[in-house]
């Protein structure tokens, strides 16, 4: 099968990394050099449908696939957890950061996972079963673990513009979208949403900013992810929002091939904002 990913498919795997993000239902795989352009080669793999085993079709999926399993240089994993939630900074402390993840799930038995969000007033706390935990240790030495907000956030945190003025980042999949709101060095609001149809996500993104007291004409509102999604909203968007715009792709990550632009956008800025 063409879709298999073969160890010959990469010459030398120790100048590679290899990005892999689990998420509802499916896993996208992103494995390019760090040192040749155009070289990035992308899949993305069903985990089954609702209800089922995921852990089981992850480790087939990776067994079913011998370059998964190669030395790289660096593997970095994203996680769509569900369970993702801001702790404010100040409680610095791993204990009181798992007693706050716990008093929020009460009924989670897992491990739970911290991850820097980049901004002065917040971190992100999050949990795997122990099973999933255990499984990405043993098969990927030296695997950074992070769920995906965390890192959309830290990248967006990073990047020019902040000053002291309120915006928002919406990221989409084809269906759901992440929102992020900050102002300057602080994170407002951090949350997923699922929608079943492109214009629930404009119903969402008009109640965060109204809740949040966002201008209109003043507080940009930046777009990533899913060209299909962001295309059928954009004119929308722009009846009630002046500043409605397109991230720009990360030239850095497009030199490793125009494939590229079909990997989930959390997961290709994944290595930029460590």
């Amino acid at each position: 099968m063409e879709d298999i990913l073969d160890k010959d498919l990469v010459g030398d795997p120790s100048i590679c990394n290899l990005l892999f993000r689990v998420g509802k239902g499916r896993l996208d795989v992103a494995v390019y050099s760090v040192v040749h352009d155009n070289s990035l080669i992308y899949r993305s793999f069903p985990l089954g449908q609702e209800g089922e085993d995921e852990l089981k079709f992850l480790e087939t999926t990776i067994y079913d696939n011998p370059l998964l399993l190669a030395d790289f240089r660096r593997v970095h994993c994203l996680v769509d957890s569900g369970n993702a939630m801001a702790i404010p900074a100040e409680v610095d402390d791993a204990a009181d950061r798992e007693r706050v993840f716990r008093a929020a799930h009460p009924s989670f038995e897992g491990e739970i996972f911290t991850s820097s969000a980049g901004v002065r007033n917040a971190v992100f706390a999050f949990g795997l079963g122990a099973p999933m935990a255990g499984f990405l240790r043993r098969t990927f030495h030296g695997v950074d673990v992070e769920c995906h907000i965390a890192t959309l956030c830290r990248y967006f945190s990073t990047r020019p513009g902040r000053g002291n003025s309120r915006r928002m980042i919406c990221n989409f999949r084809p269906d759901a979208m992440d929102v992020i709101v900050t102002r300057g060095a602080d994170l407002l609001l951090a949350n997923t949403f699922s929608f079943r149809n492109p214009m629930d996500a404009v119903y969402y993104i008009m109640a965060a900013r109204h809740s949040l007291g966002l201008d209109p004409s003043g507080d940009e509102l930046l777009l990533a992810g899913d060209q299909n999604v962001r295309s059928s909203i954009t004119p929308e968007l722009r009846r009630f929002i002046g500043r409605v715009m397109p991230v720009i792709f990360p030239p850095q990550m497009f030199r490793s091939g125009k494939e590229s632009l079909r990997v989930p956008f959390d997961l290709i800025i994944s290595p930029i904002c460590e």
